[in-house]
């Protein structure tokens, strides 16, 4: 195979050439060509041979190809010759590529868009999906925007209003928008009307609206029941996307004794996905509350409410009962019982007047805590003694 690199030169936008490039086969071979492919904007092959073209030694086959550019400036491309030939027994497959060169030139303005299409994707009902688009004057003389329109159900643009001139080599930026109404493929297209040499530039526009997914919470609602005070129940719960795919962005929860744990955000959950998480009821005080859950996502019922409530139930009631022996001293009438929070006090007295009793019971403790108590003698002239020796109780929890 000898292929030369193929040249157009400079073509006006707008405007065509055709040149023929010629395959030969210097042997001493038959070759065998099987395809051909051509890249490069503005090019485009006119004929070919048909396929698979036997090619004796010495013989030459022409293809035929046209530069047809669309914007000013250099064009590079390739095409490329695939082709089979015998060795040894078997066909070798190979291929050869071939340089095509061509510079469109600019007879006036020439508008050019990047990118050259817009693919949304996939966008929920209502929802709004913003993409870039750029237009630009390659050309060598200004070129005044007349018009623009889209067309398809959804589409927009914004930041560009016609009338706009555009210098050589600048460019305005705008955007096009997708909020689908419906579900389903949209097709559209937005055409830009000027003055340059290509009058009328269109851009294919594309997208698809998808429904708009719902959360759903399990349980809908949740009540904890009695819960005593300064314990903590846990609830298991589950979150799960229906309709569609959404994305959990936060959890707002009313009332202090009430939270969630176990999840974290964001969280996004396809069609049918689910995850787990925990309600926890921790009552600071007696008595029934209720709260709130406000569960924040994309989806359509967004926020999601989901209710609390439970009640703070007492505690059971704590004692500590004190005893010790009497005072060998003369004239004792009672004695003081002191408590303190600390080893080795301070100490506050929690009677009001001498017991004369050798027993005394505390019922102003809480579950939990460790309590420090001494005792003194008082006389009859109201005299106390030193402090006993120091006794710890330490009072269960709950």
């Amino acid at each position: 195979m000898s292929p030369s690199p193929l040249g157009f030169g400079t073509v006006p936008v707008g405007n065509s050439v055709m040149r023929a490039e010629s395959i030969r086969n210097p042997g001493p071979k038959k070759v065998i060509l099987t395809g051909a492919v051509l890249s490069g904007s503005g090019l485009r092959v006119a004929y070919h041979p048909l396929f698979p073209h036997r090619l004796r030694p010495g013989a030459s086959v022409a293809f035929n190809l046209i530069f047809a550019p669309q914007l000013a400036g250099t064009v590079t491309g390739t095409l490329t010759v695939y082709y089979k030939y015998p060795r040894n027994g078997s066909w070798y497959r190979t291929w050869r590529a071939i340089h095509v060169s061509g510079m469109g030139a600019a007879t006036s303005g020439s508008l050019g868009v990047n990118p050259s299409s817009l693919n949304f994707g996939t966008v929920q009902i209502s929802a709004t999906k913003t993409l870039p688009e750029t237009v630009r004057n390659s050309g060598r003389r200004a070129v005044t925007i007349s018009q623009m329109a889209v067309t398809g159900t959804g589409f927009a643009f914004s930041g560009i209003s016609p009338p706009v001139t555009l210098g050589t080599g600048q460019s305005a930026t705008f955007k096009v928008t997708f909020r689908p109404q419906a579900s389903g493929s949209v097709v559209g297209k937005l055409t830009i009307n000027s003055n340059a040499s290509n009058r009328m530039l269109a851009v294919p526009l594309s997208g698809s609206g998808s429904a708009a997914g719902k959360i759903v919470v399990s349980p809908s609602s949740v009540n904890f029941g009695s819960v005593t005070v300064g314990t903590a129940k846990t609830q298991a719960g589950t979150i799960s996307a229906v309709n569609g795919p959404v994305t959990i962005s936060a959890t707002k929860v009313t009332g202090s004794e009430f939270s969630v744990s176990g999840i974290s955000f964001p969280l996004t959950l396809n069609t049918g996905q689910s995850s787990s998480y925990k309600l926890v009821f921790a009552p600071t005080a007696s008595g029934t509350t209720s709260a709130t859950v406000t569960w924040l996502s994309s989806a359509s019922n967004s926020p999601l409410n989901q209710p609390l409530t439970g009640t703070g139930g007492a505690g059971p009631q704590h004692s500590v009962t004190l005893s010790w022996n009497a005072s060998t001293s003369r004239n004792v009438v009672g004695y003081n019982i002191y408590r303190g929070n600390v080893s080795g006090g301070p100490y506050t007295r929690i009677n009001t007047t001498p017991d004369p009793h050798l027993q005394n019971v505390d019922n102003n403790v809480q579950g939990g805590h460790t309590y420090y108590y001494v005792v003194t003698a008082v006389d009859s002239a109201g005299a106390e003694s030193v402090y006993s020796g120091q006794v710890k109780a330490v009072v269960p929890y709950p």
